[in-house]
């Protein structure tokens, strides 16, 4: 170990090619003080995915034990199992960041609404939720997932997440007693072509550096395309201190090098479980090992009782007269015999214990981790078959993982402040940052400008949203409630019950509000006015409008987009009196109608809004 301890740990102070030698001793250090990393990481993996993979890096993660045998696979993976049910009850939500401002004015809260829609927009354009899932699956493994937020694109101007795999980010365990390292590294196997595409200035290095480990197995043939790249980060030490560092090096030159002042990694973790001290979390499959090994070592032993016990026998004794040819299954057979005839030997039975003991073990396992069996079975409680019985059983089953939800929201929180820190430097160096945000049938483009704000300003909130019952039933008792509280109509409620698109009604009934809103935010953003129309809902636009007057008036919003409110309210009364007046002239002039009617007076022709028909001049051929 001498000649791995012969390192200097303070990389970030080397220049030159001594920076890239320094890293790369010093992960080697790591590796051979914290090996037990990925031996405890290969368990895991083993019991997730039920087979006895030779290792967690790059050349032996497909490659199984040669002493394994699929008959000695495990037939009940309760491990698997749990991981698979608390993936789908947790990971299905998509935590939405808010940007709340404290007392904020009529700019600074638009500026909070739009920084909300901007940050939606970058989930959905990094694919981050679909990631964090990922990263979900492996805190539940392995005990703590990994997202990494950065740059990308040929002038950095994209912002990209990727999932990482727990066993690519080196810390040093002293440094991580407390859980604040200061220094971090990843390391990254990557293709020659790849790595010289992305940095083409170093490309003759690149091909001239060499990944051989000193293995003779048919993979050695393949590591020369193959690179071992590091990335490594150390934070400053201080506000005053200049020491902060970002590199990206392989094993004969670096690649990239930059001062880093950030105060953070660049990468998102959550964990499962926390632990008192360290850095790393734990997980369900540490979680349950002791019972998962005891499970397989009880299913082997009924594997074997059955081998044994459960074959049946017959008893020869040895001086009789038998022809073994005639013991087979032919119906009617005759079995000739001289001396003792043949008995059948009687089946030996497996103790039930060992089945009460398997079925005590399975179900302890999740009252462990705290999921239902019938979540797991994706099966309902017998005799819960209203929509609100459900909901109320779902809410106190989520209880158990208040905690693992809390953490899981703050993943989100962590990336969204990563995300908007990334695209403030963007929009700095280029100029400009856009970001596409889905929004009710087409997209809408936000401009960084449009919503830049200080740290200061805004705080993070995160609120968990799911989607409605998933169930036909449940939807159904869904529809059964809103008739009773009076929010739909019989006949919307005859038309749901038929198929209950809940999403599709509310859209459809939210229009006329969503249209009058829709006005408001370009009067007030965008300064353009849109005269109301008869068909609109006039008396809700009015109050809608008064309350959105008032709010931004004591926001001390401009008096240009107030005055278009004014505006609108005005024209919308003036067009419900025009009406008011329309329809009381009408009833004058039926009132009329009727009054010389009875008095025997000829009616007046009524009035047609139509065009009369030209009259004909020459007979039509």
């Amino acid at each position: 170990m001498s000649d791995t301890m012969n390192y200097d740990s303070k990389w970030w102070a080397k220049k030159g090619q001594n920076l890239n030698q320094s890293i790369f001793a010093y992960i080697k250090s790591l590796d051979m003080r914290q090996g037990y990393r990925q031996t405890d990481n290969l368990r895991y993996m083993r019991l997730y995915g039920n087979s006895e993979f030779s290792g967690v890096n790059a050349y032996n993660y497909m490659r199984t034990e040669q002493s394994y045998n699929v008959q000695n696979s495990v037939t009940l993976n309760v491990v698997q199992s749990m991981i698979d049910t608390v993936t789908s009850k947790i990971g299905k939500n998509r935590p939405r960041p808010y940007f709340l401002t404290d007392d904020g004015d009529f700019t600074l809260k638009r500026k909070a609404e739009k920084l909300s829609q901007f940050a939606e927009g970058q989930f959905y354009g990094t694919k981050f939720y679909q990631k964090a899932q990922q990263a979900f699956t492996d805190a539940c493994i392995f005990g703590t997932g990994v997202l990494k937020v950065y740059r990308s694109g040929e002038n950095g101007d994209k912002i990209e997440v990727e999932r990482v795999f727990p066993d690519e980010i080196m810390i040093d365990d002293m440094e991580a007693y407390y859980s604040c390292p200061r220094q971090m590294h990843q390391r990254k196997w990557i293709h020659k072509d790849v790595l010289s595409e992305m940095f083409p200035s170093a490309k003759n290095a690149i091909e001239a550096a060499s990944s051989d480990s000193g293995r003779q197995d048919e993979y050695k043939d393949r590591q020369g395309d193959m690179l071992l790249v590091i990335e490594s980060w150390h934070l400053q030490s201080g506000p005053k201190a200049k020491d902060g560092k970002h590199v990206i090096c392989i094993s004969n030159t670096n690649l990239f090098e930059e001062k880093y002042d950030k105060e953070y990694f660049p990468f998102v973790f959550f964990r499962w479980g926390l632990k008192p001290l360290g850095f790393w979390g734990s997980g369900i499959a540490e979680q349950l090992t002791g019972i998962q090994l005891e499970i397989n070592k009880i299913l082997k032993t009924i594997q074997v009782s059955m081998h044994l016990v459960s074959v049946p026998k017959l008893y020869l004794e040895a001086s009789s007269k038998i022809v073994e040819a005639h013991l087979n299954n032919k119906i009617g057979g005759i079995i000739r015999y001289a001396g003792t005839p043949p008995t059948e030997g009687k089946l030996g039975s497996i103790p039930s214990e060992l089945f009460s003991q398997l079925d005590r073990l399975y179900s302890r396992a999740y009252e462990i981790v705290g999921v239902s069996q019938l979540a797991a079975q994706s099966t309902k409680p017998a005799g819960l078959d209203s929509g609100k019985a459900l909901r109320t059983f779902n809410d106190l089953e989520s209880e158990r993982f208040m905690s693992v939800s809390q953490r899981y929201e703050q993943a989100f929180l962590d990336g969204t402040e990563i995300m908007i820190d990334l695209a403030k430097d963007i929009a700095a160096e280029t100029g400009n940052y856009t970001v596409k945000v889905p929004g009710s049938g087409f997209l809408k483009t936000i401009q960084w400008s449009d919503v830049n704000m200080e740290n200061d300003q805004y705080m993070l909130q995160c609120f968990p949203t799911s989607a409605l019952s998933q169930t036909p039933a449940s939807r159904l008792q869904e529809v059964q409630e809103l008739l009773q509280a009076g929010f739909i109509s019989k006949e919307d409620g005859m038309k749901l019950l038929d198929f209950p698109d809940l999403k599709a009604y509310y859209n459809m009934a939210n229009a006329g509000a969503e249209d009058i809103e829709k006005q408001i935010e370009d009067m007030m953003d965008k300064g353009i006015y849109q005269t109301p129309e008869p068909y609109q809902n006039l008396e809700y636009g009015i109050t809608k409008m008064q309350q959105a007057y008032l709010m931004y008036r004591t926001q001390n919003a401009p008096e240009e987009s107030l005055e278009l409110l004014r505006r609108w309210i005005s024209d919308a009364k003036n067009l419900m009196d025009t009406a008011q007046q329309e329809v009381a002239a009408q009833q004058q002039t039926v009132a009329m109608a009727a009054q010389n009617a009875a008095l025997g007076a000829p009616a007046a022709p009524p009035q047609s809004d139509l065009m009369p028909l030209p009259t004909a001049t020459a007979p039509i051929s």
